[in-house]
């Protein structure tokens, strides 16, 4: 492999105090596309009860956390940081391109800076995020939220609720960092990885299906976004990323 045929460096920056870790299942497999994550931080004040989710997230991924304590001036600490982070490892040639998850409008210089010094920025956020971001970045790529179930029938509650808090626990701890470097590991030219190799090398890391709700992975990337599975004639099943194109140019 040629130095021109490797795959970009990315750093992915994650302003945790701006998004919801539900994201990260969206965001991931478009990073994953866009290249080779090298750096992984995500920014915010962990100490603070509200980052909870966040913390239980960054624990079981290999997303790095980096403590944030909240200004004084009222200044989020979390996008200056970030904001620093960014310009050092870009300056200094540490990475090809950057993904920022974030709806802060607060970083149009940041984007716009990178863009003039022909760094690309990707942008991820939600709908709501201004257009100045947007067109600001190489590419914005939009994160919904799924809705939360509401149980349509009063008297069915109490038996709907507790399945669907066990699948939700169960999709929670899918390591899905560590799931996506296997799949883009193992891919062959075309994208597609044998879920038998991924069962392999997931199970030496610990990583099994049936830790994740499911008896077998194709179960389990069955109902995971940004995922495609098939199955061939002799009945061998693979799986490949797919970004979902979505977003502002």
């Amino acid at each position: 492999m040629t130095a021109s045929d490797a795959p970009r460096r990315i750093a992915l920056l994650v302003d945790a105090e701006n998004m919801s870790p539900e994201c990260m299942r969206q965001v991931l497999p478009q990073v994953f596309k866009l290249g080779r994550p090298v750096i992984q931080y995500a920014f915010g004040d962990f100490s603070n009860p509200v980052a909870k989710p966040w913390v239980e997230f960054l624990r079981r991924n290999v997303i790095e956390a980096k403590q944030v304590t909240a200004a004084k001036s009222g200044k989020n600490a979390a996008d200056v940081a970030l904001v620093v982070e960014a310009m050092q490892l870009a300056l200094r040639g540490r990475c090809d391109a950057l993904c920022i998850v974030s709806s802060d409008r607060d970083f149009v210089a940041l984007t716009t800076f990178l863009k003039a010094e022909g760094i690309d920025a990707y942008g991820f956020g939600k709908a709501s995020t201004g257009s100045k971001y947007r067109q600001s970045c190489a590419k914005f790529f939009e994160v919904s939220y799924p809705p939360k179930a509401q149980p349509t029938n009063p008297e069915l509650s109490s038996k709907t609720e507790l399945p669907t808090a066990a699948s939700t626990t169960a999709r929670q701890t899918l390591n899905l960092p560590v799931i996506m470097q296997e799949v883009a590991r193992l891919a062959d030219k075309s994208g597609w990885t044998s879920l038998q190799a991924l069962g392999c090398a997931l199970g030496k890391r610990g990583i099994r299906a049936i830790d994740n709700g499911a008896k077998i992975w194709a179960q389990v990337f069955s109902g995971l976004e940004g995922f495609e599975t098939s199955k061939d004639e002799k009945g061998r099943r693979s799986v490949r990323i797919v970004a979902r194109d979505r977003g502002a140019a």
